[in-house]
């Protein structure tokens, strides 16, 4: 397993639920990563970790992370699953070049808009199969060019438990009575919590802004939080491990976003019980089958009028809450993701 790091993100954690399935079922993994607390969590259980750096975008740090991967060729593993477009370059140099094996997996868990066609050419030279996570995903690395089969394997709902609301509401120094937007996301394109910060003064004066999450576009919304004077009114919390204890504590859970694949943490929210708010784009607009309130993305009004009207009404939220629940169960289960991997793992390793 090839991912760039194994921090928060919605591909870490579905990288995660595969290894660990994976160890489970007796197979022998190991994980290459630039590091986080997932892969530090994975060697506590005795999974083989690797570090390399992959943090970097720079054609310099993947010719050193293919480097890196060295040791991972002199192991000849049956199959390298890569997750995202980098770590599929450095898979390929580093663990199959210049015999093109052992195969090589690509999952593209949603990329910005303008890199398609880049990441649809590299793809077209480095891997033997790919997967994307929603429908959309596969439509636009087509459209970019990408010429063999895209299988489409769903990410998985994995079990969340939320915190108690008072509990977590008065850590955070919340009234119990406010009104609370959650939003959980790395601060960096294409997420816009920018717009998040320009619909909350239209929104009731007792809304509280709760985001979770760190990235280059932090120090930027502290700045324009403290330019609209809402301080009183937004908690940035930075990075955070307990995402879903702190869903417990929100009325509303909302992912702005300029492209998506199909964000765990919006299903996350989904199977705690936490009615959605998100861009119409990607899998969200796709994947979601009527169980999230989808607003037109880089519009603070639409945003804020959806919002607006989701919070001022309970039983919209209630009705939300369970139809979200009922689209998890029946379409994003964690065996059903598993199974569709390992049988592709399979296949490759026969052929």
């Amino acid at each position: 397993m090839v991912i760039a790091e194994m921090g928060t993100g919605g591909a870490e954690a579905i990288a995660e639920a595969l290894v660990r399935r994976l160890t489970a079922d007796g197979d022998q993994v190991a994980v290459a990563s630039a590091g986080g607390r997932r892969l530090d969590d994975l060697a506590g259980i005795g999974v083989r970790t690797l570090e390399v750096p992959m943090r970097s975008r720079t054609t310099a740090k993947t010719v050193l992370a293919a480097r890196g991967l060295l040791p991972a060729r002199r192991s000849a593993p049956d199959v390298v699953h890569a997750h995202n477009v980098r770590a599929s370059v450095a898979a390929h140099l580093g663990v199959r070049w210049p015999r093109h094996t052992p195969p090589l997996l690509t999952t593209v868990h949603g990329l910005l808009e303008k890199d398609y066609r880049t990441a649809a050419r590299l793809l077209n030279r480095t891997s033997d199969m790919v997967v994307a996570v929603s429908d959309a995903v596969a439509q636009q690395l087509r459209d970019g060019g990408y010429e063999g089969p895209v299988e489409v394997v769903e990410n998985a709902a994995h079990a969340v438990v939320p915190g108690d609301r008072a509990e977590v509401r008065r850590e955070l120094g919340i009234d119990d009575s406010a009104r609370v937007v959650l939003c959980a996301a790395r601060l960096a394109p294409p997420k816009r919590l920018d717009l998040l910060i320009e619909a909350l003064p239209s929104l009731p004066p007792d809304t509280v802004l709760v985001v979770a999450g760190d990235g280059p576009l932090l120090e930027p919304l502290r700045a324009r939080v403290a330019a609209l004077g809402l301080g009183d009114r937004v908690r940035l919390l930075g990075e955070r491990t307990d995402v879903g204890r702190l869903l417990g504590g929100a009325d509303v859970f909302c992912l702005p976003s300029d492209s998506e694949g199909m964000p765990v943490a919006v299903l996350e929210a989904m199977v705690a019980g936490v009615p959605v708010v998100a861009s119409a784009v990607g899998g969200i607009e796709t994947g979601t089958d009527g169980a999230a309130r989808l607003v037109l993305p880089g519009s603070a009004g639409a945003l804020a009028g959806e919002l607006a009207s989701l919070l001022g009404d309970a039983v919209a939220r209630a009705d939300l809450a369970a139809r979200g629940r009922a689209v998890v169960a029946a379409r994003y289960s964690p065996d059903a993701m598993y199974s569709r991997y390992r049988a592709l793992y399979a296949f490759l390793a026969r052929r």
